[in-house]
C-alpha cells in the first residue's frame, strides 16, 4: 500500500497550519455550537470616494488610444483606470 503524504496548508497570512490546528478547526466546524461572526468583511475593492460603491464604466477604445493610456500609466506609475478617470474629470470640467 502507498504511503499517504500530508499536504501543507497555510493561512492567508502564510502561517503553516499544524495537525492540531486542522483538528481544532474540524472540531469547530462539526460542533453544534452557534456560529459567531467577529466582523464583516467587505468584498471587492474599496469605494473611490469613501461613500460606498463606486459605479463601474466599461467602454471600448481603439488600440492606439489604449496604448497611449498604457504608456501614460507607466510614466505616471499608476493604472490605466486612473489615467482614464483623470481624463474624464478633465473633459467634464470644461
Amino acid at each position: 500500500m502507498e504511503e499517504v503524504t500530508m499536504k501543507e496548508f497555510r493561512t492567508k497570512s502564510g502561517e503553516v497550519l499544524t495537525e492540531e490546528d486542522i483538528e481544532r478547526i474540524a472540531d469547530e466546524v462539526e460542533s453544534d455550537a452557534p456560529v459567531v461572526f467577529t466582523g464583516i468583511r467587505l468584498v471587492g475593492r474599496p469605494s473611490l470616494n469613501g461613500d460606498g460603491v463606486s459605479p463601474r464604466l466599461s467602454f471600448r477604445v481603439p488600440r492606439d488610444l489604449y496604448d497611449a493610456a498604457m504608456e501614460r500609466a507607466i510614466e505616471d506609475e499608476t493604472t490605466v483606470s486612473e489615467v482614464t478617470r483623470k481624463a474624464l474629470e478633465k473633459c467634464l470640467a470644461e
